[in-house]
């Protein structure tokens, strides 16, 4: 019996952890004379990792806050602009449409009206992003590189008139840039936060690049609203996880990112050629888009078919899909599939988009079976 394919979560492959860098590391916290990695620390995080990502990023360590995840450090950023008046409940905040669906959940439950701003392969509807700022937005949440669902990524042009309108109407960018640095082909566009530090809060984190495990994230602000997150995650948390964010400095301060980036290019571009192209032998009815890194491609289906029996049918397939719907706020006309290649090898990937095709063709909706 062949193993179920894994659709539904989009994870570093194993072969991805520097797992004998991360054993030197902690090894070398555990011989150190300096206890701070094991003691209660600053709410805002190890100074050490911060300076790393300060230096990273041009900016001053007073803009920096490291955390445990980037949904975390979001959360707290929301709780804080709650409870200083900058973010009211029912007040509009845009968000990409698809959208990471926890980022989604987040917002709901602080009470935001969450109005979403269409995204495809050329990045954002921009009219749709104009008339949301009727409603005086608080922010603009995007993934600008490698979108999680799509896989999208926004062009400059679209860059700049996202920071225009940020600018005109005073809402902020909150730029989420996990995948950044996982491009694999082509020539990166500047960041929000390089572009428009005035308007931009970029989340980041070592989760793809290094492991989700460590749970080490960072958050770059203007140092009056990191000061204001930190007090307020002091009184949630005290601190947090200093031993992890205090390996993930250890390894980045002897240099390991460079190289730990050439390998995962090297290990994902080739997962993502063969999903493209089984997407193109097995599925070349169906509307997906063709990142140039990231870990998922957005797939939506050409026709209508019932999103709750194409994922039963499936999994019966063995083959497990996340709901798409989850990444909306209203459930799209035709079902979105979000594929992630990083954690599969390219032949369990394709063995995979052949089951979807043959359950879409069972289901009357257009594919070529394998």
């Amino acid at each position: 019996m062949s193993p179920r394919i894994n659709f539904a979560r989009g994870v570093p492959a194993e072969a991805a952890f520097p797992r004998d860098q991360i054993a030197l590391c902690a090894q070398a916290l555990s011989r150190s004379n300096d206890p701070a990695a094991f003691q209660y620390g600053p709410a805002s995080g190890p100074v050490r990792l911060r300076e790393w990502v300060a230096g990273h990023h041009d900016v001053d360590t007073a803009e920096v806050m490291v955390g445990n995840g980037s949904v975390a450090l979001f959360d707290l950023l929301c709780r804080t602009w709650l409870e200083h008046g900058r973010l009211k409940p029912g007040q509009p905040v845009l968000v990409e449409a698809p959208c990471y669906d926890r980022v989604l959940h987040l917002l709901r439950s602080h009470g935001a009206h969450v109005i979403p701003v269409p995204v495809d392969a050329d990045g954002p509807d921009i009219a749709a992003i104009e008339a949301g700022c009727a409603g005086r937005p608080a922010l603009f949440y995007c993934v600008p590189d490698f979108q999680n669902p799509s896989g999208a990524v926004y062009p400059a042009e679209k860059r700049h008139a996202v920071i225009a309108l940020a600018r005109a109407h005073g809402f902020t960018i909150i730029e989420d840039s996990p995948y950044r640095l996982l491009r694999y082909e082509g020539a990166a566009e500047p960041s929000f936060l390089e572009l428009a530090p005035d308007v931009t809060i970029q989340l980041n984190s070592f989760s793809k690049l290094i492991s989700p495990g460590l749970r080490a994230a960072y958050l770059i602000a203007p140092a009056p609203i990191v000061a204001q997150v930190a007090r307020f995650a002091e009184q949630t948390y005290v601190t947090p996880g200093n031993f992890a964010l205090s390996l993930a400095a250890e390894w980045l301060h002897r240099g390991h990112l460079e190289p730990q980036i050439a390998h995962l290019r090297r290990l994902y571009g080739p997962r993502l050629r063969s999903m493209l192209a089984a997407l193109d032998s097995f599925l070349p009815g169906q509307r997906f888009l063709r990142p140039e890194g990231g870990f998922f491609v957005g797939l939506t289906l050409s026709e209508p078919v019932d999103a709750d029996l194409l994922l039963a049918e499936a999994g019966r397939a063995g083959v497990d899909l996340a709901d798409g719907s989850g990444f909306f706020i209203e459930r799209p006309a035709t079902p979105f599939l979000r594929l992630p290649f990083g954690s599969m090898d390219e032949a369990i990937a394709r063995r995979g988009v052949g089951i979807l095709a043959e359950v879409l063709g069972r289901l009357g909706t257009a594919g070529r079976n394998p």
